[in-house]
């Protein structure tokens, strides 16, 4: 259920004080501003890391194997793969998500397929190609390519669990219906924090599926638009926003990884055409 949206009295004064009809108008945006998503938090399936530390080898323990299925939507493990000649030179593994392990996922999203990532180590930190993106639109277990085990970008092996949530617009995108100029009010209007959304943005190592494009979005590190696309960044959706996990064992400092792909791309069930751009925030 869509949690509530109830201006705080102190900003509806603020909003009935600046010009008549403003608190209307603000209420008529909140009306159609929430967006579903779905949250991700991962679970340790090993008592063990993937890779040991020297502190786990002096106390004794030896690298886990892999638990989960190729098909699972994971952190770390063995990935799925149906090409041939795919080459983990300079790659580790990320994590994949199966959309067919969804539920409660928002309308736009597939019903079926297969969506990875894997870590360029020759591409700097926080680039447009600093990780690859794999999209496999039927994954079965016989399609899967039987691979050794490549490096995971986390040290731990985890499940991905998926939370039904909600969220709001951000950045420019949340200010555009307040008049320019208006300081105090854009102040107070940012600080307010209504209850039950943007969970992942509230709690640091919860990542994000589908909803609203991020504040961070407004200042990119860099966007590059896949092959035959010159649309601007905000004419695409966000499809994933990973934050740092501490159950994988991974993080990007204050940076998160923003997948983002045209909504036509994603109506058309061509996820490949995703890219990747980064932000702090």
């Amino acid at each position: 259920m869509k949690p509530p949206l109830e201006l705080p009295e102190d900003l509806r004064r603020m909003l009935r004080s600046h010009a008549p009809g403003l608190e209307s108008d603000i209420e008529r945006f909140l009306e159609t501003a929430p967006s579903p998503c779905l949250y991700i938090r991962s679970e340790r399936v090993s008592r063990s890391p993937l890779r040991p530390s020297i502190l786990h080898r002096v106390m004794g323990h030896r690298a886990a194997q892999p638990v989960l299925s190729t098909l699972d939507s994971k952190f770390g493990g063995i990935p799925y793969v149906e090409e041939v000649d795919l080459t983990w030179d300079g790659f580790h593994f990320l994590g994949q998500l199966n959309f067919a392990q969804l539920s409660d996922a928002p309308a736009t999203l597939p019903r079926r397929g297969l969506f990875a990532l894997d870590r360029n180590l020759r591409a700097p930190d926080c680039t447009a190609n600093s990780l690859r993106v794999r999209w496999y639109p039927e994954p079965t277990e016989a399609r899967a390519r039987s691979i050794s085990q490549p490096r995971c970008v986390g040290r731990w092996e985890t499940r991905m669990l998926f939370i039904p949530g909600w969220s709001l617009p951000g950045g420019a995108e949340w200010e555009a219906p307040l008049p320019a100029g208006v300081t105090q009010l854009h102040d107070a209007w940012n600080a307010w924090t209504p209850s039950g959304y943007l969970e992942d943005e509230q709690r640091p190592g919860l990542h994000r599926l589908s909803g609203h494009r991020s504040a961070g979005l407004d200042e990119p590190y860099s966007f590059v638009p896949p092959p035959g696309r010159d649309s601007p960044l905000r004419a695409y959706a966000q499809l994933l926003r990973i934050d740092f996990d501490n159950a994988s064992g991974f993080h990007w400092g204050t940076n998160q990884a923003y997948v983002l792909i045209h909504p036509e791309d994603l109506a058309a069930n061509q996820l490949e055409r995703a890219v990747v751009t980064w932000a702090n925030a």
